[in-house]
């Protein structure tokens, strides 16, 4: 008797995990065991971390993204908003992580959770090849009189112009882009800017003759942010951040995205 009953209570068992198989199978159960998505606060205005191109999403923070995502095994949800929007929404739980290239610095103004920094970023110069040896390894000459200086207003670079007190003038822009404009058309001399994106600009434009600085005028670390009290997802974000920096996927990956990454010197050197 208690053979045959250890007989049929395998039988039920077996009847019985087949059975909820066949119904997760037809998606029967989803709604009970479905995961919420990673929703990513993104804002596409950062070559090429995050950018657009061609009308399609791409850059660093997207692999970023997509690797984090996959990692905590999730769906990825984007959300691409103003930037200025950004932090509101994770604070409203709209959105669970902003990877958009984001200052540690801006994310502690902003009264967010930074993630341990992925890229130790800063201001660097944008000029043309010609004016390089004169302007581009450090800030000394940045103050003569007569230079014409190009900055993102309200940017780490105005400030850094400002404190500089040269004796040039200091045309300022709503936008990187327009920063690069008054360079190519040949309204300023040099553009102070981020580090990834003139390293970008000056990749896509060598053929005019534009070369990035090589050295970092500022120390500006950029990094993820989660809420405060969302310490879990932050540890979460710097296992997966760690795990990138010990199998030597992170530097692949900084060198594949940022053009000259190799070639800048990464401390300050005014």
């Amino acid at each position: 008797m208690t053979r045959l009953f250890c007989l049929l209570l395998t039988v039920c068992l077996a009847l019985t995990l087949a059975g909820c198989h066949a119904f997760r199978s037809k998606g029967l159960f989803h709604p009970l065991v479905s995961v919420k998505p990673l929703k990513v606060g993104i804002a596409t205005d950062y070559p090429p971390l995050i950018m657009k191109k061609n009308g399609q999403t791409t850059g660093l923070e997207l692999e970023f993204a997509r690797g984090l995502a996959q990692s905590l095994d999730r769906p990825l949800e984007l959300v691409e908003l103003p930037r200025e929007q950004l932090a509101a929404a994770l604070l409203a739980k709209k959105i669970d992580i902003i990877m958009a290239g984001m200052r540690v610095a801006d994310a502690h103004q902003q009264k967010l959770s930074a993630t341990d920094p992925y890229l130790i970023s800063g201001q660097v110069v944008l000029l043309r090849l010609d004016d390089f040896k004169q302007f581009g390894r450090g800030a000394r000459n940045l103050s003569m009189a007569g230079l014409r200086l190009g900055v993102v207003a309200g940017s780490p670079g105005d400030v850094l112009i400002k404190n500089l007190g040269g004796k040039g003038t200091v045309s300022r822009y709503p936008s990187g882009v327009a920063g690069l404009r008054a360079l190519i058309m040949d309204k300023i001399d040099v553009f102070v800017h981020d580090l990834p994106a003139n390293d970008y600009f000056a990749a896509r434009f060598v053929e005019q003759g534009l070369t990035p600085g090589v050295t970092l005028l500022t120390r500006e670390p950029l990094a993820w942010a989660v809420r405060p009290d969302d310490a879990e997802l932050r540890q979460a974000a710097n296992h997966y951040l760690a795990q990138l920096q010990h199998n030597g996927t992170l530097e692949r990956m900084l060198t594949r995205t940022i053009p000259f990454y190799r070639n800048t010197a990464y401390s300050p050197n005014p």
